[in-house]
């Protein structure tokens, strides 16, 4: 072999074995940017709730969502459906009262699935419709549920689950 090609190996082989030690060391590791992508994300943490009231009858008779943070606001609510008394008293500086109706629906049922809260507080409703089939055979509802939950500063979304279930018996 050549002298001039015997030295490029011996430079080659160097340059690996500084590599492979700089690496081993910890100070050759991945930036920041090319780490797991789940570590730059927020944990998602489950929200517990407590439900206030449900029902089928309410003066709703659209899809919406709402956020309550007064008392005030929860009495005015409590007039929406078919509750009957005062509505429970709610300590608003911790707590906060998330109503969710399903509209004028024939057969349907609302509830909330699950919150949680990452980048944002997602509420997830359980919507359930019976097959076009059995609309005929129900009778026209406006269900809702009410729940309370731990207030929060983050801004809020939602997420409708919706599902088809057969006519009942």
């Amino acid at each position: 072999m050549r002298k001039d090609t015997l030295i490029l190996i011996g430079i080659a082989l160097t340059a690996i074995a500084v590599g492979i030690a700089i690496f081993v060391s910890g100070r050759g590791s991945l930036p920041e940017a090319s780490r797991n992508v789940a570590e730059n994300q927020p944990a998602v943490v489950s929200v517990s709730f407590t439900e206030i009231a449900h029902g089928a009858k309410s003066t709703v008779t659209t899809r919406v969502n709402y956020v309550i943070t007064s008392m005030d606001e929860l009495n005015k609510l409590w007039k929406m459906i078919d509750a009957t008394g005062k509505p429970p008293t709610i300590d608003f500086t911790t707590q906060s009262v998330i109503a969710v109706f399903a509209g004028k629906e024939p057969g349907s049922t609302i509830a909330v699935a699950k919150i949680e809260d990452a980048q944002t507080r997602t509420v997830s409703i359980a919507i359930a419709k019976p097959d076009s089939a059995c609309t005929k055979k129900q009778s026209t509802v406006s269900p809702y549920e009410i729940v309370a939950v731990p207030s929060t500063s983050l801004p809020l979304a939602h997420e409708d689950l919706s599902t088809t279930v057969s006519c009942p018996n």
